[in-house]
């Protein structure tokens, strides 16, 4: 892609996209990070803010920084990544249903961690229930939207806060 439609273009942000998934899954969260800031700076170039694939680069990014424990960072890029979708794609659809469990994750993630260290207070209380409200959000949507037997909504159901 790169030869054939230069460096700024969308395809091209789908190939380093997919290298960054490549680095996160192998736990280079450095590298993931580069790439995926380099399909943001394309997409916003070329797609703008608000379209669908934007939000995905946030996600993404978002996903490497819960993959560090950088709950608020990732926090942070899901929450942009949400506002997007809910406009794009709507407050219903499985996409953003995606984003709310990945910040379920996020906020049961850093409460777990305070936890761990010995930090029971009401702010690791407030972090369960953030994580328990984007759970559920989550759920409705897939239960909604794909059904109960679906593997996704088995998925969000499965796992415990």
């Amino acid at each position: 892609y790169l030869a054939t439609l230069g460096e700024q273009h969308p395809d091209t942000a789908w190939t380093y996209n997919n290298l960054g998934n490549t680095y996160s899954s192998k736990g280079e969260h450095d590298k993931a990070l580069q790439m995926h800031e380099k399909v943001l700076q394309i997409r916003l170039a070329a797609l703008g803010e608000q379209h669908p694939s934007t939000a995905t680069s946030y996600n993404n990014l978002a996903n490497v920084y819960f993959g560090q424990g950088q709950h608020d960072k990732a926090l942070e890029m899901y929450e942009k990544a949400l506002q997007i979708r809910r406009v794009a794609l709507g407050e219903q659809h499985p996409c953003t249903a995606d984003i709310y469990n990945n910040m379920s994750r996020s906020y049961a993630s850093k409460a777990r961690s305070a936890e761990q260290m010995k930090m029971k207070s009401a702010l690791t209380k407030e972090w369960q229930r953030e994580s328990e409200k984007y759970r559920t959000k989550a759920l409705g949507i897939y239960n909604k939207m794909l059904g109960p037997t679906h593997p996704t909504t088995i998925k969000c159901q499965s796992w415990k806060i």
